[in-house]
């Protein structure tokens, strides 16, 4: 059997010898599963509609159902994302199957640093996913792949330029002979950026420099070995925050410089059409420098999984073994709250495994993991789905419970007045969703919906105040935090020329407060939506992209009691607009309108997004 149609598509690294029609895999199981085929809601955000709209990874995702994404003022500024309600360091965040969130950052993963030039496509599953994929996989996975399925041999460059005195430059270069396929590529970011602060007049800007490196050697027709290496270095300028008489951002002089390094190999091996196993290693390395104060947190990753696949006619059988090691740094000047320097590590030792049964219109899964932690208590994990095909009617439904491990911060403290807890244990979530999927007018019209709950026990807060030194601390507290709603999804395929996608998410996320009140979670809209129209013409193509977060709910944090207050966030519209014209088959122009409709908004309370922007760009492909 050829390695290209059983491609471990679920170990530690993506294979790139999928073949060309499982691109609408996703990360859902151990193995490929095509998406008509999943028992959970997906997403997959292809290579054509990043090329169509042209935009940011934040824009990207913010047409999602269940997203919510917040970024700290301008571009290049900390950007969080959120998935149904859940913690931004409850959703797995990978990058060609190397977890890529930062341990040195509360394992939060920043999205402003993601270029879209060289992504191929995003896989996104929703729901409880810690049975396959572990800890930070609480509420979801969002898989950015960089590694194209076919390489053919040619090189690409671009330039744009814009508003906020931005520019933008990329390379790539792509190579295929033989058994070997290779691609590189370059992208290059500088800009002023804008205001963030409510006052004053001085801008926060970003530099940012990734380069990546991909490719696969088929040593033979059953063997396989992929690799990837992707390094980005990123200085973003940022205010500080008015401590003494607003509690609110205000201009100074501050940078972060970081450096991010996500490397990984993967070896897969067919032995005959039932038996397949792979072994694959990865490393993820973050460093961020805080100037002038001089603050460091640095933080490594490093796993090794073995998976062995054992395929039936209708039976499907994975078990994989993993270890996982991280070392956490932290430099800084000692305070009254504390000495900050310090050096921690944990490892992980975990075995999982995924059984699925498919026949007749029916697709079945059961999976489970357990983790023994070296600091903490271990945990396990599981999830079942169900999927069922009824002519153009997919029902489908999943439940599990997941895991999320405390922090390096939340255990150790940080570098103001956090003092952290030692003695943290997992969180665990346990989530539920039902759904439908239905294709209308010969599979021009399909339309999706879910409604999900989770609850979540043993829940970490990090404001506790501790009355020995005066600072504040983190808990596992009693109670549970309720997270419930419905996801709508449209795909309306009108002509040849003209396509249409719309989404609309509800959520009610609550918390219980220590006095046994239920009160909104922060950063949570509770209603939220987006349309896209795009039209293609024979050599150009227009796209309109808009995106509605409704009000929500964010905590404030003045410098006089009550030291932290509950504010409204108002709601916003932002409106893109993105063309694109062929002069030829090696040179195209391109042509962007970012928040179109000049809205004035804050995604974080007191930190002021950029206005209208519009940007023009060449790219060249020979």
């Amino acid at each position: 059997m050829n390695i290209r149609t059983i491609a471990v598509f679920g170990t530690f690294f993506l294979s790139l010898s999928a073949a060309a029609n499982q691109i609408e895999t996703i990360t859902v199981s151990a193995t490929p599963v095509m998406v008509d085929d999943a028992g959970s809601s997906v997403t997959v955000i292809t290579r054509e509609e990043i090329s169509r709209r042209n935009a940011s990874i934040q824009s990207l995702l913010r047409t999602v159902p269940g997203f919510s994404i917040n970024q700290q003022g301008s571009v290049g500024a900390v950007t969080q994302l959120r998935v149904r309600g859940a913690e931004a360091n409850q959703v797995l965040i990978m990058i060609n199957g190397i977890e890529a969130n930062d341990l040195s950052q509360g394992s939060e993963f920043d999205f402003s640093q993601i270029a879209t030039n060289d992504i191929e496509r995003i896989e996104i599953v929703r729901g409880p996913q810690s049975a396959l994929w572990g800890s930070d996989a609480m509420a979801g996975v969002v898989h950015i792949i960089t590694s194209p399925d076919n390489v053919e041999t040619g090189f690409g460059a671009s330039i744009e330029a814009g508003s906020f005195a931005t520019t933008r430059s990329t390379l790539t270069g792509r190579y295929s002979g033989g058994k070997h396929q290779l691609q590189f590529s370059a992208d290059y970011l500088d800009t002023d950026g804008t205001n963030i602060s409510r006052q004053g007049s001085e801008e926060d800007g970003l530099d940012n420099l990734t380069l990546s490196l991909s490719g696969r050697y088929a040593a033979s027709e059953n063997l396989d070995l992929t690799y990837t290496v992707r390094h980005t270095d990123k200085t973003t300028e940022f205010d500080g925050v008015d401590f003494f008489l607003t509690g609110l951002p205000a201009d100074a002089d501050n940078e972060t410089r970081s450096e991010y390094l996500y490397a990984g190999m993967n070896l897969a091996h067919v032995i005959n059409e039932t038996l397949d196993h792979s072994l694959s290693l990865a490393r993820t390395e973050s460093d961020n420098k805080t100037l002038p104060t001089g603050e460091v947190a640095r933080g490594t990753r490093d796993a090794i999984r073995y998976q062995v696949n054992v395929t039936g006619e209708s039976h499907h059988l994975s078990v994989r073994a993993e270890r996982e090691s991280e070392d956490f740094r932290q430099r800084g000047a000692a305070s009254f709250f504390g000495d900050p320097n310090q050096d921690r590590d944990i490892d992980t030792t975990s075995i999982a495994a995924e059984y699925r049964y498919h026949q007749n219109g029916l697709n079945l899964s059961l999976s489970g993991r357990h983790d023994n932690n070296s600091d903490f208590r271990d945990a396990s994990s599981w999830r079942a789905t169900g999927n069922f095909r009824a002519g153009e009617t997919i029902l489908f439904a999943s439940i599990g419970e997941s895991v999320k491990n405390p922090t390096f911060t939340e255990r150790f403290g940080f570098f103001t007045n956090f003092i952290g807890n030692p003695d943290l244990e997992p969180e665990q979530s346990l989530h539920w969703e039902v759904g439908a999927r239905r294709s209308f007018f010969d599979n021009r019209l399909k339309l999706s919906l879910a409604w999900f709950e989770a609850d979540l026990d043993n829940e970490i807060n990090g404001f506790v105040f501790d009355f020995a030194s005066g600072g504040f601390t983190s808990a596992n507290i009693d109670g549970e935090s309720h997270r419930e709603g419905a996801e709508l999804m449209l795909n309306y395929q009108v002509s040849e020329r003209l396509n249409l996608n719309a989404s609309y998410t509800y959520l009610d996320a609550t918390e219980e407060e220590p006095a046994g009140n239920d009160v909104t979670e922060v950063r949570r809209p509770r209603h939220s939506g987006s349309m896209t129209v795009d039209y293609d013409f024979t050599d150009a193509g227009l796209s309109l992209a808009i995106s509605r977060t409704g009000t929500q709910e964010d905590d404030y944090f003045p410098p006089y009691p009550p030291y932290r207050e509950r504010v409204s966030l108002s709601g916003f519209t932002l409106v893109e607009l993105s063309g694109y014209y062929r002069l030829s088959e090696s040179i195209t122009l391109t042509a962007r309108v970012e928040n179109a409709l000049d809205e004035r908004y804050e995604q974080v309370f007191g930190f002021e997004s950029p206005g209208a922007a519009g940007y023009v760009g060449v790219s060249l492909n020979w």
